[in-house]
């Protein structure tokens, strides 16, 4: 585990951060598992609720910034 100064977990912070990246990518993507989509809302809570409510299902757009497109087969 990684440790900052004060002695505070700085690994929480990373996955907390991960969780919610892969949620809003996820659902701007139109991702259809729902198995991670409902771990990394877990993970990512409370700031994945703000993408849930943001972030258009499909729209190809997360916070302003446009994700590649998922293609088939790589």
């Amino acid at each position: 585990m990684m440790f900052d100064s004060q002695g505070t977990n700085v690994g929480s912070g990373a996955v907390w951060i991960l969780a919610n990246f892969c949620y809003a990518g996820m659902k701007a993507q139109g991702h259809p598992s729902r198995l991670w989509r409902i771990l990394s809302f877990i993970f990512g809570f409370p700031g994945t609720l703000l993408s849930f409510f943001v972030v258009r299902e499909g729209s190809g757009r997360a916070y302003g910034v446009d994700l590649p497109k998922h293609r088939d087969g790589l």
